[in-house]
């Protein structure tokens, strides 16, 4: 069975072995969100998909809050260990031998220590919300495998038209005329013996899930036996898709290029992200000290990931463009927050707190607490160190040229000319003259 199977089947038998029992647990509770967020917008008598991709999107948001305040500190620890980071780059800029290497590496775990930070503190909450991203898209991109309600909308279709291999060659044929040539691909596994006909029912519904109004017209007429149902599942997905007068399965790109409403999501999902990056960019000027080839690097994302934006939610259906837009605008709101939290805090009230937190790390260790003076003290002595076996190397060459020299003025003082003393000489003053020269 292949990866791309695995991707587009519903929940029941989504079984991703790339990402294992972490990622099925994510998307799994992750599902039960959305489902239950949509039983809500039912009870109110709203049940609407694009009003439940906003509430979920909010409501992830909100979990992986603490984690983008930790990167939020980081970035700032970052920018106050800018200039000293950098003293001790260049001060090891030329030395490639093994022992300053060493030194290097212990004088910036000593200035993390002292910022109550780490090398991979940036990193971390980044890498914990990666497959959190991942699953969001896996379930906005099959609704239908995560809330039972929806997915009763298109089973009933499966349920009348069966699961065969004659169903399956009028949806492929289907598909090719109607400009579904990514879903085909979902489809053109299902006559493989991996997938039993409940497997294959799930792959049917996602196909039907991303018909658009036109193409569910268009399906009644490829199984009339079943058209009154589809008709009946088509105006009830409109109706759960319909958001602002956007129906949320539809592509932009099922237009083609000519420009019409659809269009507003795309260019709204650019915009939104743009905002989203010039506002991190500005309270995480770290990256930007960093040098030039960092600069460059954020100038490039700045233009290139909103119309990758751009480009994904004009290609995809507007479901996903939604999602796009909300993320972003929340992103938004949440980085207008942390600025204004961390815009009223010191430089000095940040590095206490930094340093109070690792200071109950090491607690829990049964380490000894550290303090700016404890650490700059270290730094300190480490340089008194290297500047000691420094003294100690330069006096044992100053002794060793001592000796050699007294040592060759002692036998060629009664050197006679000619002689092969007098000749070594000669050969001393003419590499002597040759090195004051290089």
């Amino acid at each position: 069975m292949n990866y791309l199977s695995f991707v587009v089947l519903t929940k029941n038998t989504s079984n991703i072995p790339v990402f294992g029992p972490i990622w099925n647990l994510i998307v799994s509770f992750l599902g039960y969100v959305m489902n239950a967020i949509y039983l809500l917008l039912d009870k109110v008598g709203i049940p609407n998909i694009g009003l439940a991709i906003i509430l979920f999107t909010l409501v992830t948001r909100i979990i992986i809050f603490p984690t983008s305040i930790r990167q939020q500190k980081s970035s700032r620890m970052m920018q106050l260990m800018q200039p000293e980071l950098k003293a001790i780059q260049e001060k090891y800029k030329n030395k490639t031998d093994n022992a300053s290497m060493m030194a290097q590496q212990a004088e910036m775990k000593a200035l993390y220590e002292k910022y109550g930070t780490s090398m991979t503190a940036g990193c971390l909450p980044l890498l914990l919300q990666m497959p959190i991203i991942f699953a969001l898209y896996r379930i906005i991109m099959n609704i239908p495998a995560y809330v039972p309600s929806v997915k009763t909308v298109y089973e009933n279709v499966v349920n009348h038209i069966g699961v065969s291999d004659d169903v399956l060659n009028r949806l492929i044929q289907f598909g090719g005329e109607n400009g579904l040539s990514t879903v085909l691909k979902q489809l053109h596994n299902l006559g493989v013996e991996d997938y039993d006909l409940s497997a294959q029912g799930n792959f049917i519904i996602d196909f039907l899930y991303k018909l658009n109004p036109v193409q569910w017209t268009k399906l009644s007429e490829v199984f009339p036996d079943a058209s009154q149902v589809i008709q009946t599942a088509a105006m009830e997905s409109a109706k759960i898709n319909n958001f602002l007068g956007w129906n949320l399965s539809t592509a932009p790109s099922a237009y083609g290029f000519v420009p019409n409403r659809y269009w507003l999501i795309p260019i709204l999902a650019g915009l939104t992200q743009w905002l989203s990056t010039v506002l991190m960019q500005k309270q995480n000027s770290a990256m930007s000290q960093g040098g030039e080839q960092s600069a460059q690097m954020m100038q490039s994302m700045n233009i290139m990931m909103p119309l990758m934006s751009v480009w994904f939610c004009f290609s995809f259906a507007s479901g996903i463009g939604l999602y796009w837009i909300a993320s972003a605008v929340f992103m938004i709101l949440q980085q207008l927050l942390m600025n204004w939290y961390f815009g009223k805090k010191s430089d000095e009230e940040i590095l206490q707190e930094a340093m109070a937190r690792a200071n109950a790390k090491r607690e829990k260790k049964g380490l000894a607490p550290l303090d700016e003076k404890g650490v700059e003290n270290r730094l300190r002595s480490m340089q008194d160190r290297l500047d000691t076996e420094e003294k100690k190397r330069m006096d044992l060459i100053a002794k060793q040229a001592t000796k050699t020299k007294e040592s060759t003025e002692y036998y060629n003082r009664d050197a006679k000319p000619g002689s092969l003393a007098s000749k070594a000489g000669m050969v001393q003053k003419y590499n002597e003259k040759n090195e004051k020269k290089n």
